[in-house]
């Protein structure tokens, strides 16, 4: 690894689904389920950056262990045994991201399909619909940070479920050095930070997943500049229509950084502060997004989240 590198995680996601069909439909319908196993994940610091998951105990690396265990007293860190498709419009509230989790049904008098979704909240432990954790950044001066050319999500089967992948950072605040139980209580994050990978890819069952449900004309390289973010609870019986766009129930999401499945250059991120950042990330597949479909589910995903300071 480069010295240069701040630190990179690696989280590897065997994604199963337990039943399949032959159509294309959004949000993993007709009783599909995604299972994961054999998370993995290596965070490293250099020049100077330390990491911790309890900011005490600091460290020039970070194993999956310590992110499943070892981190604060009343911390909500959920990296769960199973992942369901999930959606957010970026909205941030008490440090969180709110995410919502969608089904769909039928319209009673049309039959056409519609969502509902209902609020997810992540809780300590292996349990819940998304990864979320909090890291602690200690640096002694301010440090401008990028996402590396190298980031990014990947699939061994590359069924396109990598597409629908996103990512999202929260910059919580900062404290001195030394204020342990400060950085723990920081949640003055207001906004998210989203990535969207791959953002260039489509199957051909996201491309008619794309045209059938969302109305969308891509090909296989298309850059969808947008989606409809969930950003309320939607009730069954305001049967709204999965390429709905009524800001009572969803927010357009463009993402804040974007890259492609051969990206060039580096992206800026967030600047930490001198002293002790509190950072939380998220890691989900987006429910909302074109490539979110049942052809997707049944494969290996692999989150890789790599940083520096040089751009």
């Amino acid at each position: 690894m480069k010295k240069k590198k701040l630190y990179s995680a690696f989280i590897m996601l065997l994604i199963t689904a337990i039943a399949l069909t032959t159509a294309s439909y959004a949000w993993f319908t007709q009783n599909s389920t995604v299972s994961m196993a054999g998370l993995n994940v290596n965070v490293t610091a250099a020049d100077g950056i330390q990491i911790s998951m309890d900011a005490a105990t600091w460290k020039a690396a970070l194993t999956v262990e310590d992110i499943k265990g070892a981190a604060y007293t009343g911390h909500v860190n959920q990296v769960p045994d199973s992942l369901v498709p999930v959606s957010t419009a970026g909205t941030v509230a008490n440090g969180k991201l709110l995410m919502y989790k969608g089904s769909i049904g039928a319209n009673p008098t049309t039959g056409a399909q519609i969502l509902s979704a209902e609020a997810t909240v992540e809780q300590a432990g292996a349990t819940g619909d998304f990864i979320a954790f909090d890291v602690f950044l200690l640096t002694s001066a301010q440090t401008q940070l990028y996402l590396t050319q190298d980031a990014g999500v990947t699939s061994s089967a590359s069924k396109g479920l990598e597409n629908a992948a996103r990512l999202a950072f929260l910059v919580e605040g900062n404290v001195a050095n030394g204020a342990t139980s400060d950085a723990i209580a920081l949640t003055g994050a207001t906004s998210a930070i989203i990535w969207e990978p791959n953002n260039n890819a489509h199957t051909t069952s996201g491309i008619a997943n794309a045209a059938n449900n969302y109305g969308i004309s891509i090909d296989a390289t298309s850059v969808v500049a947008n989606y409809q973010g969930v950003n309320a609870i939607i009730p069954v019986a305001a049967n709204v229509p999965l390429n709905s766009s009524d800001t009572t129930y969803f927010q357009t999401v463009t993402p804040t950084i974007k890259t492609g499945t051969a990206p060039t250059g580096t992206s800026t991120l967030f600047t930490i502060n001198a002293g002790i950042t509190k950072v939380r990330i998220y890691a989900w597949v987006e429910g909302q997004d074109v490539d979110c479909e049942n052809d997707a589910s049944g494969t290996d995903v692999t989150f890789n989240i790599k940083f520096t300071k040089v751009a």
